[in-house]
């Protein structure tokens, strides 16, 4: 959930991120987008939430969530956060009818692929004159 009036000493952002993921089954996927907003800034350790569908290779995708690590500073007073996890598993060969996206337990092979990478700078950080009324906090 995005907070919209944020103090701006802290402004909302979001980060990008574009992470191949390892090889599995003969393959690989990309996965791409947006960090969940929060508030935070390059000192204060915040981290963010992210998910999504990885690209659609082999017939199939991987769905994946996780959370990045803790902000790391950089010299021009931005930061950027680490993001690493796993995807969940899909088949090898995806059954004609289930096109890739229904699981069951046993019986067809699965794989997953690991992946990691860091994000971009922040987006999307909310300027003090974006507020179009005083705050509550004023």
């Amino acid at each position: 959930m995005r907070v919209l009036f944020a103090p701006p000493e802290l402004p909302s952002h979001s980060h990008v991120f574009f992470v191949d993921t390892t090889a599995a089954a003969g393959h690989t996927h990309v996965m791409d987008g947006f960090t969940k907003p929060v508030n935070g800034n390059a000192y204060d350790g915040h981290i963010h939430f992210f998910n999504g569908i990885s690209s659609f290779e082999e017939g199939h995708y991987h769905r994946f969530y996780g959370k990045t690590g803790p902000a790391v500073p950089l010299p021009d007073g931005t930061h950027y956060h680490s993001i690493s996890g796993r995807t969940y598993y899909n088949y090898n060969a995806p059954p004609e009818a289930a096109g890739g996206v229904q699981y069951a337990e046993g019986g067809i092979d699965r794989h997953f692929h690991l992946f990691s990478g860091m994000t971009g700078s922040p987006v999307g950080v909310d300027q003090p004159d974006w507020y179009r009324w005083l705050p509550l906090w004023l």
